[in-house]
């Protein structure tokens, strides 16, 4: 009897615990308000939805604006590497023409049979091995920078036609409800225009 009285009263603690279970989301959802909103919303004369249709226009509207900011933060970002890009260039021209120099200024001096051969021989290699690897190096830049372009160039269109769009899509405000209900129902099918036929004239 102990145990099925403890049976008993284990089943109706678990059963408790449901039903607080399921009141607490029906509370929940209450508070809310998302449950069968939509639903309950289509039952709602569509002239009488004014304020429903401006609270969607100015979501549509912003989300787009979201959409354009985005767009012109990749923009800056992409002209901050395009930047970069041109700056390393222009070290790497720095450097060459210093290596330039030093290397005019050994071939001279070697020219005019000064120093140790060999070791001017070897130095000047080295210069022009620099040389090398340094234009090597501005030739992967230019890729890069170039690349870079031709993205930025691409994003401004994309933003210009974007600002385009939020521009017309403002000028064109909050769609009326009778709007509203031809994009709901699609477009109306064209009726076949009825010709009339004419009877003829009796000849005299």
């Amino acid at each position: 009897m102990k145990s099925l009285g403890y049976i008993s009263l284990v089943f109706l603690f678990a059963f408790s615990l449901l039903t607080g279970c399921e009141t607490t989301r029906k509370l929940t959802s209450s508070i809310s308000g998302t449950s069968g909103t939509d639903e309950l919303l289509t039952q709602v004369p569509s002239e009488d939805q004014k304020e429903v249709h401006e609270a969607a226009f100015n979501l549509q509207v912003v989300e787009e604006k979201v959409k354009l900011a985005e767009m012109k933060a990749e923009l800056a970002s992409l002209q901050k590497k395009y930047a970069d890009y041109q700056e390393d260039m222009a070290d790497k021209d720095k450097d060459s023409a210093e290596v330039k120099l030093d290397l005019a200024k050994l071939e001279t001096v070697d020219k005019a049979n000064l120093g140790e051969k060999e070791d001017n021989i070897n130095k000047i290699a080295d210069f022009k091995s620099k040389i090398l690897k340094i234009e090597a190096d501005k030739i992967k830049l230019e890729a890069k920078r170039d690349t870079t372009e031709q993205k930025i160039n691409g994003l401004t269109i994309q933003i210009e036609e974007q600002e385009t769009k939020i521009m017309n899509l403002e000028a064109a405000g909050v769609p009326g409800p009778g709007d509203v209900a031809k994009k709901d129902q699609g477009p109306e099918e064209e009726k076949p225009s009825e010709t009339k036929i004419e009877e003829p004239v009796p000849q005299p």
